[in-house]
């Protein structure tokens, strides 16, 4: 074999240049930069998912308040929903379903509620943990 032909080999076995693992590794860099970025919006998203459906069941709660003369004991959203056995004659169906929240998680009602307020409705959050920073609850809209 002549000199040029083993050179030609030698040439084309060679691994990737600099500059080449570089370009791969800044596209590599961006495609992650792009992913995490989507995962905050959503998050974000589910926030505000949590903080409308919230609103809803305070509504319904108030409504259930008016009609009924009162509120619903503790962990008793789906008197909203379902007919409790004790409900005044003016109960009527204030949601048809009580929703969970964006994590899959139900929705936390307190009475009397434990942030100054008579009553709270929450949602203990993408962690699925109560009392961390992530709760997202009536007090705070």
């Amino acid at each position: 074999m002549s000199s040029s032909v083993l050179k030609a080999r030698r040439v084309s076995q060679q691994g990737f240049s600099l500059t080449e693992l570089m370009i791969v590794i800044v596209v590599i860099g961006v495609l992650m930069g792009l992913v995490f970025s989507n995962m905050d919006t959503v998050d974000k998203a589910r926030g505000q998912k949590a903080s409308q459906e919230i609103g809803k069941l305070m509504m319904g709660l108030e409504q259930y308040r008016s009609d009924n003369g009162g509120l619903p004991p503790s962990g008793a959203l789906n008197a909203l929903s379902v007919k409790p056995g004790n409900a005044s004659v003016r109960w009527k169906q204030y949601m048809v379903e009580i929703p969970k929240d964006p994590w899959g998680n139900d929705y936390r009602y307190l009475n009397p509620g434990t942030h100054g307020k008579p009553f709270e409705v929450y949602s203990i959050g993408a962690d699925g943990k109560e009392g961390t920073a992530d709760d997202i609850g009536s007090w705070s809209l």
